[in-house]
This record gives C-alpha cells, structure tokens and sequence, in this order.
C-alpha cells in the first residue's frame, strides 16, 4: 500500500504547491518587517 502524498502536509494547505507559496509569502514579510525595524530603530 503507497503512502499518501499529502499526508505529510499541515491542515491548512492542501497541495505541496501552496505551502511553498505560503512559505516564501512568510519570508519576504519576515524580511520586510525585519528591515522596518532596523530602518525605525537606527
């Protein structure tokens, strides 16, 4: 019996594709809202 594909995933996404949207998605606002703070506070 194969495994299933998604069964890996978290609940809230359903396909490989939308996680890795959502991930890098998180990313760039990491990176954003680390750079404003480093702008706010220098």
């Amino acid at each position: 019996m194969e495994p299933q594909r998604n069964q890996d995933l978290p609940p809230f996404v359903k396909s490989w594709k939308q996680f890795y949207l959502l991930l890098i998605g998180w990313l760039i606002f990491l990176i954003a809202a680390f750079y404003l703070f480093t702008k706010y506070f220098q």
